[in-house]
């Protein structure tokens, strides 16, 4: 009998430590409706800034522009997609107010080429909104 309680005890520890990071690595990628509302923020771009920061980085290569490059022609290397519809870059996020917001999903450069075809190496922010919004 002690040897099934250890043995139950065991898998219930190893099944708790095996979802925790499989949460956490979901959690960075995406911002629910939920968190957006807990951070009383008032747009999306507002939103990323203050619960994903890292998010508008953009992708590190397009930010090892030449000194003589034009930096306004490449913001962040960040395209924005509402409802799966490309609405150009990270300062359209500006424009949705965060209360219409139902997700917002983080894509590597990679993720978004095998999603939305070739992106130039671009990274996605895809904003779903609420129905209605």
């Amino acid at each position: 009998m002690r040897t099934v309680a250890v043995t139950v005890l065991g898998l219930s520890v190893a099944t708790l430590a095996g979802q925790s990071p499989l949460a956490a690595q979901r959690r960075s990628n995406v911002l629910t409706s939920e968190e957006i509302q807990r951070a009383n923020v008032g747009s999306a771009y507002d939103a990323v800034q203050t619960l994903r920061p890292r998010w508008l980085q953009g992708p590190r290569e397009l930010n090892r522009l030449p000194a003589n490059a034009d930096q306004s022609a490449h913001p962040a290397g960040i395209a924005v997609y509402i409802n799966e519809v490309s609405m150009g870059d990270v300062d359209y996020l500006k424009e949705i107010p965060a209360g219409t917001i139902l997700e917002l999903r983080w894509l590597s450069p990679f993720e978004a080429a095998n999603h939305f075809g070739p992106t130039e190496g671009q990274a996605a922010i895809i904003v779903t909104l609420k129905r209605g919004g």
